[in-house]
This record gives structure tokens, C-alpha cells and sequence, in this order.
């Protein structure tokens, strides 16, 4: 069963809360409340739907390269099923929620009438002009620019609306799911040219203040990305490395969803390298044995193919199978700081060599 805090995380991450307008020739404009997330994991929208209902629509490929993205919808009077009860729990995207549940409200109050071909009757000019302007409304706040300033009045609305609500493992686990990146970045060791690797979990938004309410209750660090093209949003991460990941990983764990298989990785790094302890060749480290170096590169090659964008040779479930590892080694030599790239900020892909970008 999908939480329904599980689903508000994943929402805000990947989904979308929009009023469709549909244009009809020679009869009223009409409009649809419309829900959806959207994924490249078949089976995790179906397990969505089992609990919370919704149609499925599978996506056509853009790129032949690239895993097709799917599609779970609610629109009308499943939309208007969902909203309530997903709209408490919402962060980034309950400014969204809040003029779709007063449409829908409007909606029961307007009674519609018939002729006596059981054809709707047109609207009225002034019922017309309140759902425009609900429109209106719902797209300035899905542009991607900062858009026009919404009035105060207009900005939200919602009970829940200013209350400092506690984030919950589910949300962030939904979150991370839609949002996040994990990954065992890999770099070269300027001493010695041996690699070293370095695990990093981020999740990213433009929501600043979203994303603080997540530094605060789950740690981590902050991160600006100044907008790529003007007109855009800017783009904020909160990280985790190391040290810090045990932790946040220890909380959402259970409730991961789509990156368990990730998730799982970064642990076993952070705990084997924590049972290494690393020599020193004068002022410097010196360097990890080849054993470790196997174990290291065996668990990043794993979550490297597990992020991997597109269907690979061997994707499929037997795919998501462990490889065989080499038994943790016994060796007690110790740890380098890596250089995972993006720690500047960036919103963070994983790159083909492990890096992100």
C-alpha cells in the first residue's frame, strides 16, 4: 500500500496539478482538473494505482536510447477524490492544489442543463469568465519563469496554508524518488592516480524553502544553482556525503520505492569504508590496496548501471540483481576525501563516468 504522504513527496517531485482547457467549436470552452505523475517505472505507477486509483498511459520513446516515461492520471471526479486527501500533505506544490479544490467547489455549485438532445447548454458569460480566470491562475503558477506576482489573496487559500509541518521519512522517500539522485561518485587521486570514490545522495528544486524544511529535520547541506537561461527559476539541492548518509538513508529506507535498489549501495560504501582505516606515507595517505579498490569499483559500477538513463543490454529485473561482489576486505588502510563534481550546486545527473553534472 502507497502512504499517502509517499505520494504528496512524490507528486511535488514529479508530478503535475494543472487545469486542462479544452476548446469546443461553436459550444462553451471546457475545463479539467487534471493530476499526474509521471515515471519510467511501469510497476511502481501500478502500485500507485492499486491504492489511489487513476488511469495508466504508457509513454512513447523521444530518444530510442532512453527508457520510455509513463504516465499515472486523475482527471474530474477521481482528481477531485485525490486532491483532498493529498493536498495536506503537499509542500511545493499545495499553492497548485489549493485554486483546483475551489474549482472543483465552483464546479458542484454550477449546475449544468441540457436540451432535449441531452446537448450541454452553453455557459453563461460570467460562469465563463471565473473558470478563465481559474485558469489563469493555475498557469502563472506552472510557468517556469518567475512569471507575474499572484496576488495574496490569490496565492493560496489552503487551511494547511503557514503551518511549519515536520517532514515525514515517507514524504522524503517519495521525494527522493521523483527528485533525488544517489550515486558512488568516482575521481583519480592526484598522489598516487588511483581512484577514489566518494558517496553522494542530493535532491533538488527550485522551492528553497521546501528544501530547507528538509536540511532541517534530515541534515544535509544547502546548495544554490543560479538559473540556467533567464526567466528561469533558480535551482536549489540539499546533499548529503559520507559521513552524513548513513543516517538519512537509515530513515527512508524502508519506504524507498524506486531507488531502494540505489539506496542500498551507498550504505554498504559508507560502512566499508568506515571499517577501513587508511595509512599514511609521510605527509600524505597512502594508497587503498587493490582489494578495497575491487570492492569500491564493484559498488560503483552497480549503482552506475542502475542509473543508467536508457534500457541497457542487460536492463530488465535480473538486471536489478546484486553482481557478486569480492568479500569486504579485511585490510584496515583508511579513507581519502573524493571529489564528487557538483558540489557547487549544480542540479545533479549522474554522468557516464560516475560524476555528477
Amino acid at each position: 500500500m502507497v502512504s499517502i504522504e509517499y505520494l504528496a513527496g512524490f507528486l511535488d517531485g514529479e508530478g503535475s496539478l494543472s487545469l486542462a482547457r479544452i476548446h469546443r467549436r461553436h459550444r462553451s470552452t471546457e475545463y479539467t482538473v487534471r493530476v499526474a505523475v509521471y515515471n519510467s517505472d511501469w510497476a511502481i505507477l501500478e502500485g500507485v494505482q492499486r491504492t489511489w486509483g487513476g488511469v495508466l498511459a504508457r509513454g512513447s520513446l523521444r530518444d530510442l536510447t532512453w527508457k520510455p516515461v509513463h504516465a499515472l492520471i486523475w482527471t474530474n471526479a477521481a482528481a477531485a477524490r485525490l486532491l483532498p486527501k493529498v493536498a495536506p500533505h503537499l509542500r511545493v506544490k499545495s499553492r497548485h492544489a489549493a485554486p483546483l479544490l475551489e474549482f472543483d467547489e465552483h464546479v458542484r455549485e454550477c449546475r449544468r442543463v441540457r436540451d432535449s438532445g441531452g446537448r450541454l447548454w452553453p455557459f453563461s458569460g460570467r460562469v465563463e469568465g471565473i473558470r478563465q480566470a481559474f485558469h489563469k491562475r493555475l498557469k502563472q503558477l506552472r510557468t517556469k519563469g518567475r512569471g507575474i506576482a499572484i496576488p495574496p489573496s490569490h496565492a493560496g487559500g489552503e487551511p494547511w496554508a503557514g503551518k511549519e509541518r515536520d517532514v515525514s521519512a515517507r514524504y522524503l522517500a517519495g521525494f527522493i524518488d521523483a527528485e533525488g539522485c544517489l550515486m558512488i561518485a568516482k575521481s583519480k587521486d592526484r598522489d598516487h592516480r588511483r581512484p577514489q570514490y566518494r558517496a553522494r545522495v542530493c535532491v533538488g528544486n527550485t522551492d528553497r524553502a521546501v528544501l530547507g524544511n528538509v536540511r532541517r529535520a534530515f541534515g544535509g547541506i544547502l546548495t544554490n544553482q543560479p538559473a540556467l537561461k533567464t526567466g528561469w527559476k533558480h535551482a536549489y539541492q540539499v546533499v548529503w556525503s559520507d559521513g552524513m548518509i548513513e543516517q538519512l538513508l537509515s530513515s527512508v529506507l524502508p519506504h524507498l520505492r524506486i531507488k531502494r535498489g540505489q539506496a542500498t549501495l551507498p550504505l554498504d560504501f559508507v560502512r566499508h569504508k568506515r571499517s577501513v582505516r587508511q595509512g599514511r606515507n609521510g605527509r600524505y595517505f597512502a594508497p587503498l590496496p587493490d582489494d578495497v579498490v575491487a570492492f569500491r569499483e564493484g559498488l560503483h559500477g552497480q549503482i552506475k548501471e542502475l542509473n543508467a538513463k536508457g534500457a541497457s543490454p542487460t536492463s530488465g529485473p535480473k538486471a536489478r540483481e546484486r553482481r557478486a561482489l569480492p568479500e569486504s576486505p579485511p585490510t584496515s588502510l583508511g579513507r581519502r576525501k573524493a571529489v564528487c563534481a557538483g558540489t557547487s550546486g549544480r542540479v545533479a545527473t549522474e554522468r557516464d563516468d560516475g560524476f555528477c553534472a
